[in-house]
């Protein structure tokens, strides 16, 4: 019997072969003694006690130097013990040879894609450009990717009070002090339960990049 695990997820591999070979006695092959002559040898093996057994070898396949004939492969897969090949990668042409003659089971490891964090600064540069569209549109995709109000209010609070240190190039001193105190006064109201501080924000860039 030949069952041939490919791939790099190595705990599923290891808890596949577990269940696999629940009730089978395991033989060890060292790295000096795998060879074919010694897995062939396995073939005819016979347990004095009637245990049935399995063989586990790693990466023997897909290296090119042991290369089984058909008739090998026939013997080994009408074989009383079980044939367990792990490989970390096993080209289609190989695959395609040995399908015929064991179970191929494929282990891909699993990618973890990295989503980059939201950049809430992203809203302050949009809400300093006097850019709305933007700065509505990434305001919402902060608040889905759950990011608080309190947090943006903050920082769009600090944007605000640069700007009144630093001059803009799109808002008077006016319009940023009273932003500054809107904000303030958002955020007393929301902590009073008075108002949803996300919605009083969004309301806030809304009418705030409004053209006058």
């Amino acid at each position: 019997m030949i069952h041939i695990l490919v791939g790099g997820d190595t705990m599923n591999k290891g808890n596949y072969i577990k269940e696999l070979t629940k009730k089978l006695e395991s033989i060890f092959l060292g790295d000096v003694l795998v060879s074919k002559d010694s897995i062939m040898s396995y073939c005819y093996g016979i347990d004095l006690f009637n245990k049935s057994s399995f063989v586990a070898l790693e990466n023997v396949l897909g290296g090119g130097d042991i290369n089984f004939s058909i008739e090998e492969l026939v013997r080994i897969k009408e074989s009383n013990t079980l044939f367990i090949f792990k490989e970390d990668k096993l080209s289609v042409a190989i695959q395609n040879k040995y399908k015929k003659y064991g179970e191929i089971k494929n282990f891909e490891e699993k990618k973890v894609i990295q989503v980059p964090k939201f950049n809430v600064f992203n809203i302050t540069d949009a809400f300093a450009n006097k850019d709305k569209i933007l700065a509505w549109t990434l305001y919402n995709k902060a608040i889905a990717e759950g990011i608080e109000g309190e947090a943006i209010a903050g920082i769009l609070f600090w944007k605000i009070k640069m700007m009144i240190l630093n001059g803009s190039n799109v808002f008077n001193n006016n319009e940023l002090k009273q932003q500054s105190s809107k904000i303030i006064s958002l955020y007393h109201k929301a902590h009073r339960g008075e108002l949803d501080l996300s919605l009083g924000l969004e309301q806030f860039i809304l009418t705030s990049l409004t053209s006058k």
